[in-house]
């Protein structure tokens, strides 16, 4: 494939994306604040994040892994190779799938707590199937990232529409049917717009039959992989669980507008990630003799964007806190504390893309597993003392952790590093 965007048409086609995704939610959650939904805010919020859970779980670190198959691949067989590893990896992700799916209808059919989390479960459950086809892996590691970014936009879009427009005013049963189909459409969106871009730039998959050595593999790329993505998704809804049990829905909206704001953050400083990881891939590839140095090296923009949005959210919350009539000014205080963590969370983050430019899957995901599994009983043990604050608290001792962690590994990956050479 000839087609490459520069990086800064790939930043600003993320940026479009998650304003038109990302943002489009944040904005539908903002009018439930203003208007006081607090419950329909906790239900939505709550069940669209482990439809999101379960997509990134069906996607098994693909975005990645191929993303790195496609940055490392050869130009007289890359086709070949792409199509092998994409058809391999696609059958792991409809195996997952369809393990989801049938997990759903078991808990929608015998124990989902209510009529809003039943018909949610039912009518999301499909887009997991069509999320196992998806192309992002291969627009990334193809330049591409941008067009990706756009296309994911689209399961975030049509819920906060019908969030908007239905939602609101139906039954809980209805409400939930309606939000979980606007997931499983708006993934359907999304994967037609991968393919509908990649042949409109020239690329034609071949036509491939899976073996059992092909699935091995992206079995065991896209395990790992899982085990470095699900800690922290597992980690921030285990919070939420505590904080619904504990606070109750009120304390629990609030809060997950908060983190909804910090996810945001996070997002586009990973948007900006993505957008260098095949440079990051070439230099972490050959001799290197200070592989840490490099990833904060190659990074410099991924580090900018930490520093300068952990100051607008701790602004943000300044702000806020200043109009005491608004319901908005119950979020300011989280907003402020929130901020020191985005900064040891893009320092995580930076050293995971570096270990995962190496395909040091196995270790990455020990470390990670390691630093969130501590984060889960920091929270829990100082919830008693410090409320929904206890959650902050845990976030930022739980990624400074991490950082060791995840150094000590890049130091000692050294000598891998430099036997990796060019292999994909």
């Amino acid at each position: 494939m000839k087609a490459r965007l520069s990086s800064a048409a790939n930043i600003g086609l993320l940026f479009g994306g998650y304003g038109f995704g990302q943002g489009a939610v944040f904005l539908a959650q903002t009018w439930l604040i203003a208007a006081g939904e607090y419950r329909l805010l906790a239900a939505f919020g709550t069940h669209f994040l482990f439809a999101v859970l379960g997509s990134l779980v069906v996607d098994a670190g693909s975005n990645t892994t191929l993303a790195r198959h496609a940055a490392s691949s050869s130009r007289e067989t890359g086709v070949q190779e792409l199509s092998r590893a994409f058809w391999d990896t696609t059958v792991f992700r409809v195996l997952l799938a369809m393990t989801l799916i049938v997990a759903a209808g078991i808990y929608a059919l015998a124990f989902a707590p209510d009529g809003f989390s039943s018909s949610y479960a039912l009518f999301a459950a499909p887009g997991l199937l069509v999320v196992a086809c998806n192309a992002a892996g291969l627009l990334d590691g193809f330049k591409l990232s941008g067009l990706s970014g756009m296309s994911a936009a689209f399961p975030y879009a049509s819920s906060a529409l019908i969030l908007v427009a239905v939602a609101r005013h139906a039954s809980p049963e209805a409400a939930g049917a309606a939000l979980g189909a606007a997931f499983s459409a708006g993934s359907l969106l999304m994967v037609a717009m991968q393919w509908i871009a990649l042949g409109k730039l020239g690329w034609r998959l071949h036509a491939h039959t899976p073996t059992l050595r092909g699935l091995r593999r992206a079995a065991r790329e896209g395990g790992a992989m899982l085990c470095v993505h699900l800690p922290a998704q597992l980690y921030g809804r285990a919070q939420l669980v505590m904080s619904a049990t504990w606070f109750g829905a009120e304390t629990t909206a609030l809060f997950l507008y908060a983190k909804q704001i910090v996810t945001g953050v996070l997002q586009v400083i990973a948007f900006v990630q993505r957008v260098e990881f095949p440079t990051l891939v070439a230099s972490m590839s050959g001799h290197n003799a200070n592989p840490l140095g490099t990833v904060f090296r190659v990074q410099k923009l991924v580090a900018a964007s930490g520093l300068t949005f952990s100051a607008a959210v701790a602004a943000a919350g300044l702000v806020a806190a200043q109009f005491p009539e608004s319901r908005f000014s119950a979020v300011a205080p989280l907003l402020s504390a929130f901020s020191p963590a985005i900064l040891t969370v893009t320092a995580v983050i930076m050293m995971m893309q570096g270990l995962a430019a190496t395909g040091a899957y196995e270790g990455l995901a020990l470390d990670i597993t390691i630093f969130h599994v501590v984060g889960v009983v920091t929270s829990y043990v100082l919830l008693s003392r410090s409320g929904v604050y206890a959650f902050i608290v845990a976030d930022i001792l739980s990624t400074l952790l991490g950082i060791l962690l995840l150094a000590l590994r890049l130091g000692r990956s050294r000598p891998q590093i430099a036997a990796m050479g060019q292999q994909p």
